[in-house]
């Protein structure tokens, strides 16, 4: 059997390799692709249970033998709900904020099961208290100072707007010859005009060319512009395809070499607000995300409680990461016949209906992406369950949620999340308090 010899020392060393994925496996779900894609949070959660799954057959080649327990399912139902809220908190809230949130309320409810429920061997209470608080107050400053100053978010707000009146003027703008001031006639190219271009055979070189330099004027030959306006009228007597993903004043990148149409990127929504309940309750995006990502830390968190159950059941350490992924797909599939119930009864009992409107899984553009963040949470949630079977729930639960850090520096550098010198500093200087509690909570383990 693997680990057979470990000591605290493994626990450890499976704690910081933990922080490390956990606080990564966000990366990929933040990627372009998956926020171009607008991909449903449910389907991200599957990618990772499946990968969890598929991962988990790797302790046969290390000697551990397959072995199963109801506990695993518990902790699946646990799981599932939680990843699924705490991917949604991550679209909407941003990386750093999402998991600082689920950090610190994963830390007081593993530290309350563990020391106090449990009753696991620490030097002194009053000392792991302190401790905790300490990690706590450290974690609550690094999610405080992730968000952008308010004056910041305003002016993006305001530019958002802005940019939006903008387009709306440039798209009513009719097509026209101008003439500069050397007396050379020029064509204006509308929205409307590169719509009904395109929907033919595909842009001509003159309109690639007119794209390419974001609707600036192209100086062409009468001869050039006559065959344009054929083109034209011709496909006047058409309507443009529906699903042509054309945008006004965002046309430098939607033809590439390969004449290939991309779809533009989609402005920050965070700010845009949802209803619940009938309208009876209003919130943003961002708020929303945030209360996902409170509830992913206080129903997701607690998924490694069951282990400690089934750990006197002689199913501890590597033996308990198969249930566990048996488990996570059993819900993973339960979730997703009771999604498609719902849209049956939505759409008066039509299967076919039903089915087309269940979210896609975009396997060709996302596979890469949906199998990394996989990857990732499993081998941290691999790690998270030697921490806990060697330190406890809640000293090595606890030490894992150092993903904040990560996280936090992947917002700073990839995500640009925290950016102002000031708001860096603080966010750092927070870090260094949790990082001070963690050390302080090992030093407590008896």
């Amino acid at each position: 059997m693997i680990l057979e010899k470990c000591s605290e020392t493994c626990g450890y060393a499976a704690a910081i390799t933990a922080a490390v994925c956990l606080g990564s496996f966000g990366v990929p779900v933040k990627s372009e692709v998956v926020s171009r894609l607008d991909v449903d949070p449910l389907v991200m959660q599957t990618y990772k249970t499946a990968m969890c799954f598929l991962t988990s057959w790797l302790i046969i080649p290390m000697g551990e033998p397959i072995q199963f327990t109801k506990w695993g399912i518990l902790s699946g139902l646990f799981w599932v709900p939680g990843g699924w809220a705490g991917i949604y908190g991550i679209r909407t809230a941003g990386l750093a904020v999402a998991v600082g949130t689920w950090s610190s309320v994963i830390v007081l409810t593993s530290f309350f099961w563990g020391i106090m429920v449990f009753e696991e061997r620490v030097k002194s209470k009053l000392g792991a208290c302190c401790a905790c608080g300490t990690l706590i107050m450290g974690l609550i400053g690094m999610s405080i100072f992730s968000r952008a100053p308010t004056k910041k978010r305003d002016i993006d707000i305001e530019k958002l707007a802005g940019g939006k009146r903008r387009n709306k003027r440039r798209e009513s703008e009719t097509v026209g010859d101008e003439e500069d001031n050397e007396g050379v006639r020029k064509r204006i190219h509308s929205s409307q005009d590169l719509k009904a271009a395109i929907s033919k055979k595909g842009p001509s070189k003159e309109l690639k060319a007119a794209i390419s330099k974001r609707g600036s004027a192209k100086i062409i030959s009468s001869t050039e512009r006559t065959k344009i306006e054929e083109v034209k009228a011709t496909n006047e007597k058409r309507s443009a395809p529906s699903s042509l993903p054309l945008m006004a004043l965002e046309m430098e990148s939607l033809i590439d070499d390969n004449d290939k149409i991309i779809a533009p990127a989609t402005p920050d929504n965070r700010n845009r607000k949802i209803s619940l309940f009938d309208g009876q309750i209003t919130l943003t995006k961002r708020r929303a995300g945030i209360l996902a990502s409170l509830f992913n830390g206080l129903w997701g968190g607690t998924n490694m409680i069951p282990l400690h159950f089934a750990a006197h059941d002689g199913y501890g350490g590597p033996s308990y990461v198969v249930s566990f992924a048996c488990g996570s797909m059993l819900v993973t599939i339960a979730i997703w016949v009771m999604r498609f119930l719902y849209e049956l009864h939505r759409h008066d009992g039509d299967a076919g209906k039903a089915y087309h409107a269940l979210p896609s899984f975009y396997i060709r553009q996302m596979w890469f992406q949906g199998s990394l963040a996989g990857i990732l949470y499993s081998g941290g949630n691999f790690m998270c369950i030697i921490s806990v079977t060697y330190l406890g729930q809640g000293v090595g639960y606890s030490f894992t949620q150092a993903s904040m850090l990560i996280s936090g520096l992947w917002g700073i550098f990839r995500f640009k999340e925290i950016e102002g010198r000031d708001q860096i500093l603080k966010w750092l200087s927070s870090a260094s308090i949790a990082v001070t509690g963690i050390l302080w909570l090992s030093y407590e383990h008896a």
